[in-house]
């Protein structure tokens, strides 16, 4: 199995245009863990990076941020099974063993499954047997895999492991129904931000994630500006091409830093990052009010339009926890994906449809 290890100031590069698939923001989760005697492994798919707790103390030895086995492993190795947030395409990995000096994992590879493992799951090696150094992250490229949903990161023979970051990119699923109104800019089908002018306090891709959040750490938030007329701004390219209907704003947990407005423009094309600047965007939301911790919903103009793209203003500055772009997918993109999108149950077709708690569709 071909792999490329990829120097840390190349992440950018090539894991910029990716999502992180094993995210506890979206629903990754560890199902199945050999051991966690000394660190749990729950830890290696937290949000924030690793802190240290030298010489912090619980009751079976000093504390870790990140996963760590018992000593003298009877076995060949011990192993974590994680369910991604989404089934994607793996291209890479972050394995990262910072604060673990002495006690990191020496060797790790990884497995890949579609289906729930079990005793009879043949898990196909996407990584293999790789040497690891004490407090460091190291970044793994290799060849997109197929449809993954779970993977199995095994450690030889034992040790600690802070964070295992998995990236890739999401495989959406689309309606059956060509009029089924859906959020074209989730993460889940597909969307996702590929320009910004300002992350200074949040990232912008935070506003795609599925849930409203915990707090303003998990929204979009940019610097305080004192220039006149200044205007922050977000674009998403669509899951799919689409016909736009509704936007919701939501400001929930920003109470005294909301933008005092906002404006959506709609742009089709092939670009994956159209320049921000371009005189090509349609204005599908005049300048609006906002308010503090609240969802706002908001019907688009030009309906009948095709839009790729989104790009949302907020004036001045200020934070945004969450944006859905509702609409329905432009009929030709949507007949030459259905073999992809649809999924087949008897003689029946399920349509998955990511629904949020307080959305409200606006209809005509």
């Amino acid at each position: 199995m071909a792999y490329e290890v990829v120097p840390l100031e190349d992440f950018s590069k090539e894991f910029g245009s990716t999502t992180e698939l094993s995210s506890v923001s979206i629903g990754g989760q560890v199902v199945h863990v050999s051991d966690e005697f000394f660190a749990e492994a729950y830890q290696l798919l937290l949000v924030e990076p690793p802190v240290s707790l030298a010489k912090q103390y619980g009751p079976y030895g000093e504390l870790y941020s990140g996963w760590e086995t018992r000593r003298h492993n009877p076995t060949y190795y011990d192993w974590c099974t994680i369910k991604l947030g989404t089934t994607g395409i793996i291209n890479g990995f972050d394995i990262d063993t910072t604060h673990f000096d002495g006690n990191e994992a020496p060797e790790v590879s990884v497995d890949a499954a579609h289906e729930f493992p079990n005793e009879g799951t043949t898990w196909k090696c996407i990584l293999p047997k790789v040497r690891l150094g004490p407090s460091r992250r190291h970044l793994y490229k290799i060849p997109a895999t197929g449809q993954t949903t779970y993977v199995r990161l095994r450690i030889y023979p034992d040790g600690g492991i802070a964070r295992f970051r998995v990236y890739g990119h999401v495989v959406p699923v689309f309606p059956a129904n060509p009029v089924e109104p859906f959020d074209l800019a989730h993460i889940f089908m597909g969307g996702k931000v590929v320009a910004t002018s300002d992350d200074y306090f949040g990232s912008s891709s935070n506003i795609l994630l599925p849930g409203r959040g915990k707090d303003m750490g998990d929204g979009w938030e940019t610097k305080r500006s004192y220039t006149k007329d200044h205007q922050d701004w977000v674009i998403i390219k669509l899951g799919a091409p689409g016909y736009l209907s509704t936007a919701v704003i939501d400001t929930i947990h920003f109470k005294g830093n909301f933008p005092e407005s906002c404006d959506i423009r709609g742009i089709y094309s092939q670009d994956i990052a159209p320049d921000a600047n371009s005189d090509d965007w349609d204005v599908i939301l005049s300048p609006v009010k906002l308010g503090p911790h609240r969802m706002h919903f908001f019907r688009l103009g030009n309906p009948y339009e095709q839009y790729t793209h989104v790009k949302v203003s907020i004036y001045p500055d200020g934070g945004i926890k969450r944006i859905r772009i509702i609409g329905t997918m432009a009929a030709k993109y949507g007949a030459d994906m259905t073999e992809m999108t649809t999924q087949a149950d008897g003689k029946h077709q399920t349509t998955p449809i990511i629904v949020e708690e307080g959305w409200e569709i606006i209809e005509d």
